[in-house]
């Protein structure tokens, strides 16, 4: 063999990549140690996690069986599932609020309240009726007489003002208004109704929102 030769035999050579072929004993263990495992997740994990079947008590330790017994008393009284936070050292089943409990959290925090009242305008008089808000509160109205139009002035007045300032929300002469206002500042905000007839007039009022009744 030729020099020439010996060096293109030897090159083709270091290019050659050994691919190692696994024996049938060695594929049969790796598939027998799979299996195994699968097993093991079965007994250890999934049965008390999803039946409740807990042969070996790890899953017990683990609490893995309450979200079984928590989906088992969802499933009978129509309820939905709770959600499931899982850590590395146990779960924790965390029921998310309904929507019903989630506005009385809020009423409860923020002193949401809804009121309704009936106010007697008398003949050829006038009257306020007023409710005392923060400032940025957000207060939903609406008002309605027995039949004839009041004149009336929907306006604020700034808590601690001594110069008789007050900002006009709304003017005219109605007999029924709705609406909604966001409070420019602290103070109390209501409305003035004129009664410009021979005849008592009387205005039902709903109000909501966060707020005391200075009437």
């Amino acid at each position: 063999m030729t020099n020439k030769t010996q060096k293109q035999v030897q090159h083709s050579m270091s290019n050659t990549i050994d691919i190692p072929v696994h024996s049938n004993a060695t594929l049969l263990k790796a598939s027998i140690a799979a299996t195994v495992i699968a097993a093991v997740v079965l007994v250890i994990a999934i049965l008390p996690a999803e039946y409740n079947i807990d042969p070996t008590g790890i899953g017990k330790s683990l609490g893995l069986t309450k979200i079984a017994t928590a989906a088992d008393a969802s499933l009978s009284s129509n309820q939905p599932l709770p959600s499931v936070m899982a850590s590395a050292d146990s779960i924790i089943i965390n029921t998310a609020p309904t929507v019903a409990e989630i506005k009385e959290i809020r009423a409860k925090v923020v002193g949401l309240r809804q009121d309704s009242v009936d106010i007697l305008i008398p003949a050829g008089k006038g009257l306020e009726y007023k409710l005392l808000l923060n400032e940025g509160e957000h207060l939903e109205y609406e008002w309605r007489t027995d039949g004839s139009e009041l004149y009336f002035d929907f306006h604020g007045e700034p808590q601690g003002d001594k110069t008789g300032f007050y900002e006009s929300f709304a003017i005219t002469t109605s007999d029924q208004m709705q609406g909604t206002l966001t409070t420019p500042f602290a103070g109390a905000h209501g409305w003035y109704w004129k009664n410009k007839t021979s005849e008592p007039i009387t205005v039902t009022l709903a109000t909501k929102g966060a707020y005391l009744i200075k009437g």
